[in-house]
């Protein structure tokens, strides 16, 4: 069994430690956090509005065939047999000329 020499990884760990914070790394270091930060996050506002955009397009073809289905049904009701159904239904007549008004 291999011994482990105490203090390589603690050395590593202060060596670049101090690179990072350096007077003279410390500038470009806190540039690239700044940066990947600012990548992440662009990056996950992106994917949240494609996900809007997604439900906003999904609501509008659910809406788009909601409103073909109400035109259909609308057809039928309005159709020339229905009306005349409606009109036994409910007792109506046509319009006499003693009731039709002309307005000028």
């Amino acid at each position: 069994m291999a011994l482990r020499k105490k203090g390589t990884k603690l050395k590593f760990n202060n060596r670049l430690m101090e690179f990072l914070f350096n007077p003279q790394a410390l500038p470009f270091t806190l540039t690239f956090t700044t940066l990947a930060v600012l990548f992440v996050a662009f990056r996950m506002k992106g994917i949240e509005q494609a996900y809007s955009l997604n439900n906003i397009n999904s609501d509008i073809a659910k809406s788009v065939i909601h409103n073909k289905e109400l035109k259909a049904q609308r057809a039928r009701e309005m159709s020339v047999p229905k009306l005349r159904e409606f009109a036994a239904t409910y007792g109506l007549k046509e319009p006499g000329p003693e009731q039709i008004i002309l307005i000028p």
